[in-house]
Formats: structure tokens, C-alpha cells, sequence
């Protein structure tokens, strides 16, 4: 949605890097972090046109080898974003790493670690974590931004997510803006991840923790884009370049869904552009729900059901760019406008007993909780993180919805700047997820706190 102006606990992982001062003039942006696993660990960057060698030395925190590996991709291009993934790491282990770009270690005011997945599994409880979330990222450029009164605030925000220790960063879509000139070519798609990734407010944030990523319609393409968007594969590969999650779609069905694990959680990644149909397309014919109006598509839904079968996590996060149980659909985006396959995933749920399952959206330009009570399955949550940097808003309070979303949890309603921490903790049995909505100074303005004994279906029979 964009409304142009009218508009740790027990760590599993920990990174730490002081602010780039001195930037090497031939590193365009990063390093940032992308996934972690118990062995692996992938680390992106950007550089300069002119680099010709790019390498990542690394070694255990108290003491081992060095090793060092050496990037092995093109370079010499206009726009140069490289991943050099990190293998035989032990599990739970800290690592320092450093650049060397053209041979020569680069100049960056930098403490930069990291430290693997803990193998816990089978051994210990599940260890504590904790996470950061937001979406909508509007970094003003003038050049190309729209006449009028800059749709960009202020990036103090992410100083300040840098100085909250979480575990990683889950960035919820509209992670960056298209600009009108950006659409119209490859080119431009290209341009405007550089750009905004090189933007010095993100840096510390970027390399201080594990980044994982989904798109909503503004980096995917045109507002409230679908799968109809000409340049919809030139835009799939400059997301694959500039985030770091360990996969993408399938090897038969492109699009950048994946999933990965936490602790005892899983987090289900979804994509809601590449396949989907435009919001206009008849949500009824001849009185039934229109069957090929597609949300995520046949494949991707199949795949979230199967993977939804198939974890044992205590919780199951389901996470898409926009709003999944928002009823409101005649003026906003929601899953809802799709009703056929919206159905049939509750039904779905319902039927194969599928519990622990939490809803994570963006989108919006404010943040809210969701519930929805029904009697055939437990109460379902859903928190909507936005926005980081773009104008929230404000004018929401002149829409029917704003005083009559019946599934909206009281004092949940934030129309500023913020982000959100959400923290997983509890002895097994009794573990819980408490969300909390942090402003740009880190004053948390509302929480909410759910048991996993309350996303069970056991518990509904004793209501």
C-alpha cells in the first residue's frame, strides 16, 4: 500500500560492528549478513566497478586457522552485489571475519562476527531468541522522488534497531521504493537497490545481525502490482542479488517464498506478487468464489502446506508483505479479496490440525495486532509491522476502518515510525511470543504476549 503525501536471552547468534566512518571508496555498501546455519554463513556486499578481486578471511574468535575464501562470481559491473558464502563453521561458535578487496584488507572501522546456529536439538531445551521486523522503506532521492513534500522521514530508526540486540532482522516488504523511472527498465531496477542499499543509515543495522527478507508490491513493482508486472523476473533476480536468504521459489516455480528455522520455530516466507492475480479480478462468478483467482498460486500453496505438515516447530510464523485476516477489503489490499484460497487454507488448517501458526505483515503504514476467534479453530494472531521510513499514515482515522475493525486488539494502533521486537522464550510446554511495537527512540508502545498453550486445539474443547 502506498498513500503518496495524502495521502538475547539465551543467543543463538550474536554480530557486533561499530558505524562505518571511513567506508573503503571501493566497498559500495555492506557487509551485510544474510542467513546463518549451524556450519554456513552467507555475507553480501557491494563493491566499486573497478574490483577485480574480492575474498573474506574468517577464523574462531578463540583461535584455530584462518581461512579464506575467495569470491568466484563476475565483477566489473555497473552494479556489483556479491554473496560469499562461509562453510565447515563448527555449530555455536563465534567467528571474526574480514574483508580483503584486490588482495588488501579494506579500512572499515569494523569489529565484524558472527556466530553460528547452536546445535541444540536433541540435547538442550530450545534455546531463547528474540528478532527485529518492519517494512516500508522510503529513502528520499530527490532526483527521482515525486514533486511535493519528501515521502521519506528520518533514518534514526535504524540506529536505533542496530543498538537492540535481537538474534536477526526480518524485513517485511517494501524494503525499498521504485520510482516511476525506476520501473520502465532493468536498469532501473538495478539502480535503485544500489542506491538505497548504499545508504549509510542502514550499514550498522546491515552487518549487526542475520537479514532475512520478503517483497511486497513496492519492490516487486508497480503499486499494487501483480503478476503481471513485464519486468516481474528482472525484478525477482535484483531481490536474489541483494538479499542473503538461503533459497528462492522452487526449481519449477520461480518467485522468492522459502522458509527457514529458529529454535523451535519456523518461519514460512511468503510471496505474495509473483504469481498473484490483480486485486480487480471478480472475487465471485456465477455465485461461487473465483478458483483461478490466485494469491500465492497453486504450487506456492502447496508447498506452504506441505511444509506446514511437515514442521514439528511450536510455532509457525506465516509471514507475507500484506495483510492476511484484515476483513477490510473494498479500499486496502488483503488476503481476503482472494476468498477461494483464502478459504481454503483455513479450512486446511482446520482440518489437518495444524497448531502454532502466527501471522507477520507489513504493509500498512501503521502497526496493529489482529485477532479473529472461531469456533472450529484456536484464536489467530496477526502483527503488522509499518512503517520503518516512509510517511505513515495519518489519514487512516477518515476510513470506516480505522473505528470499526471489529479483529483489531485494543491500544494495538500505532500511525508513526516504528518497528517491532518479537521475543520467543519459556521453559518447553509453556513457551511464548511477546510482540512488542518500538518507536524510532526505542520506547515501546505496545505489547502483546501469547502462550503456545492458546494456539493448540486441545484448549478449544475445554472453553
Amino acid at each position: 500500500m502506498y498513500r503518496y503525501p495524502i495521502l538475547l536471552t539465551i543467543a543463538v547468534f550474536i554480530c557486533s560492528c561499530t558505524m562505518i566512518n571511513n567506508k573503503s571508496n571501493l566497498i559500495v555498501s555492506g557487509p551485510m549478513l544474510g542467513y546463518i546455519e549451524h556450519r554456513s554463513a552467507l555475507i553480501w556486499l557491494e563493491v566499486d566497478e573497478s574490483v577485480y578481486n574480492v575474498s573474506i578471511k574468517h577464523w574462531e574468535e578463540n583461535g584455530g586457522n584462518q581461512e579464506k575464501t575467495l569470491y568466484d562470481g563476475d565483477l566489473g559491473n555497473r552494479f556489483n552485489p556479491i554473496k560469499i558464502t562461509l562453510n565447515e563453521l563448527t555449530p555455536g561458535t563465534n567467528y571474526h571475519y574480514e574483508i580483503l578487496i584486490n588482495g588488501e584488507k579494506t579500512n572499515l572501522e569494523q569489529d565484524l562476527t558472527f556466530k553460528t546456529k547452536q546445535l541444540w536439538e536433541w540435547r538442550t531445551p530450545p534455546p531463547d531468541f528474540s528478532f527485529l521486523v518492519g517494512s516500508c522503506n522510503y529513502l528520499n532521492d530527490s532526483d527521482y522522488d515525486r514533486p511535493g513534500k519528501p515521502y521519506g522521514q528520518s533514518t534514526e530508526i535504524f540506529n536505533t534497531m542496530a543498538n537492540t540486540p535481537t538474534d536477526f532482522m526480518l524485513w517485511l516488504g517494501d524494503n525499498i521504493y521504485y520510482r516511476d523511472a525506476d520501473l520502465s527498465s532493468d536498469f532501473g531496477l538495478g539502480y535503485r537497490n544500489s542506491v538505497d542499499r548504499s545508504n549509510e543509515s542502514l550499514q550498522n543495522l546491515l552487518c549487526s545481525r542475520p537479514n532475512y527478507a520478503i517483497w511486497d508490491d513496492h519492490d516487486f513493482g508497480p503499486n499494487d502490482s501483480n503478476g503481471s508486472f513485464e519486468l516481474k523476473d528482472e525484478a525477482l533476480e535484483w531481490f536474489k542479488k541483494y538479499w542473503g536468504n538461503k533459497t528462492y521459489g522452487e526449481h519449477d516455480n520461480p518467485g522468492i517464498y522459502s522458509k527457514f528455522q529458529w529454535s523451535d520455530v519456523e518461519f514460512f516466507l511468503l510471496d505474495n506478487r509473483y504469481h498473484r492475480s490483480s486485486n480487480n479480478m471478480l472475487n465471485k462468478t456465477e455465485g461461487f468464489f473465483n478458483t483461478e483467482k490466485y494469491f500465492l498460486g497453486t504450487s506456492q500453496f502447496e508447498w506452504l502446506k506441505n511444509g506446514l505438515l511437515s514442521s514439528e516447530k511450536t510455532f509457525k510464523f506465516i509471514v507475507c508483505g500484506g495483510q492476511i485476516l484484515n476483513p477490510f477489503t473494498d479500499t486496502f489490499e488483503s488476503y481476503r479479496h482472494y476468498s477461494y484460497e483464502f478459504n481454503e487454507l483455513f479450512t486446511f488448517l482446520i482440518d489437518s490440525r495444524i497448531e502454532g501458526v502466527l501471522f507477520l505483515s507489513g504493509d500498512r503504514h501503521f502497526s496493529e495486532a489482529l485477532k479473529v476467534e472461531n469456533d472450529k479453530i484456536y484464536d489467530l494472531y496477526e502483527y503488522t509491522s509499518s512503517p520503518l521510513t516512509a510517511t505513515p499514515f495519518h489519514n487512516f482515522t477518515d476510513f470506516d476502518e480505522h473505528p470499526n475493525n471489529a479483529i483489531r486488539i485494543a491500544n494495538s494502533l500505532i500511525i508513526d515510525q516504528n518497528f517491532g521486537k518479537i521475543s520467543v522464550s519459556g521453559a518447553v510446554g509453556n513457551r511464548q511470543v511477546k510482540f512488542e511495537t518500538k518507536k524510532s527512540d526505542g520506547e515501546t508502545v505496545y505489547e502483546l504476549v501469547v502462550n503456545e498453550k492458546e494456539l493448540k486445539f486441545e484448549e478449544i474443547a475445554t472453553q
